[in-house]
């Protein structure tokens, strides 16, 4: 079986040569404008996703749309080289990105923001989505979906894709409310259960895979848990839990009943080690350091196990990571310049800096 991955192994190590570099990121630190990330990025792999969207947008606007474009690129290029027994799991793993997009679409909505302030944040290619290749929503959806004027008209469209099933389930509370926190939530819930469903042991070595899932289930229920004490939010905490990741449900019960972001890091210490974390937010009174690090933690941690594995759906596994680490990064570094975010704040929230 380990032998159907030998050319996918094989053609993504090729193509990992082309992902930017530790210095890559450390120079685009010193940069000062957009133009200036533009011409970088153009040298480095970027100049293909630039040119498809230059008559359409300008300056940060066209960067988003390029740097979406190229992470579109690169997973459907993984996707097109994973092997068929494999497949239905790659395939859960990126409609993440049709969720996203549907997520951009409707808070874009509730905000009542043009269908031209919307496009450039949707990851796609040639106006094609993910999900197109993956069997799921196509550009004909997301034009459809971009043209509605109502949340209930997107949950009725997108039934038929099981989008819509996860989001029924909460319409209500957003009738009453006119908050999208309760579906948003659903759709994270919808892709985290996919995601197990579709989990097999194709070679035997997989396991790294489901535990890399449980884990980052327990990195959305603790920035969960942690937002909720840091704005004073008046709902209960639990009712936004995923349920499927690895901490114990003993220590998610603990943790969610903190008075503290400092009270919630100490529980944790036995699993995650947020001592940098926790230092900047004292200091700066901002939780991204936090979630900065436990993204990072994981990042790491899997990264080299999922490229020191035998042939398997780990390297694929692998190589997705670095292009959405490499998506996250750009878009961090170059925003944060073009906002005057300080360097050390940049360096807490990137993968590949901190």
């Amino acid at each position: 079986m380990q032998s159907v991955y030998g050319l996918p192994y094989g053609t993504l190590k090729v193509q990992k040569t082309q992902f930017l570099h530790r210095s890559d990121y450390e120079n685009m630190l010193r940069l000062s404008s957009i133009s200036d990330f533009i011409n970088f990025l153009n040298d480095r792999g970027y100049r293909e996703d630039f040119s498809a969207y230059s008559q359409t947008y300008q300056g940060l606007e066209l960067l988003e749309a390029a740097n979406n474009r190229h992470l579109a690129r690169q997973n459907r290029f993984a996707l097109t080289v994973t092997p068929q027994n494999g497949k239905d799991l790659i395939v859960s793993y990126l409609t993440k990105w049709d969720i996203q997009n549907l997520k951009t679409i409707m808070v874009s909505k509730n905000l009542n923001y043009k269908v031209e302030q919307t496009e450039m944040y949707l990851v796609s290619e040639n106006n094609q989505p993910l999900g197109l290749f993956a069997g799921l929503m196509d550009s004909n959806d997301y034009k459809n979906l971009l043209g509605m004027d109502r949340i209930e008209d997107i949950v009725s469209y997108t039934l038929k894709f099981g989008y819509g099933k996860a989001l029924l389930t909460y319409l209500d509370d957003f009738r009453k409310s006119n908050n999208l926190s309760s579906l948003l939530l659903s759709l994270d819930l919808y892709y985290y259960d996919l995601m197990k469903e579709k989990f097999r042991f194709y070679t035997g070595s997989e396991g790294p895979i489901y535990r890399f899932i449980r884990k980052t289930i327990d990195i959305k229920n603790i920035m969960t848990i942690l937002r909720f004490l840091e704005y004073s939010m008046e709902q209960d905490p639990k009712d936004y839990i995923l349920s499927g990741g690895s901490l114990p449900s003993q220590v998610m019960d603990d943790i969610s009943k903190s008075q503290s972001v400092e009270e919630v890091t100490l529980k944790l210490k036995s699993y995650f080690d947020l001592t940098k974390g926790l230092d900047f937010y004292k200091r700066r009174g901002s939780l991204v350091g936090i979630e900065g690090e436990l993204n990072r933690n994981i990042y790491w941690e899997f990264l080299e196990i999922f490229e020191m594995s035998s042939l398997s759906l780990n390297n694929i596994m692998a190589f997705l990571m670095r292009v959405e680490a490499e998506w996250k990064d750009v878009r961090t570094i170059a925003m944060s310049k073009f906002y005057g975010i300080d360097e050390e704040t940049i360096k807490m929230i990137s993968i590949n800096l901190g």
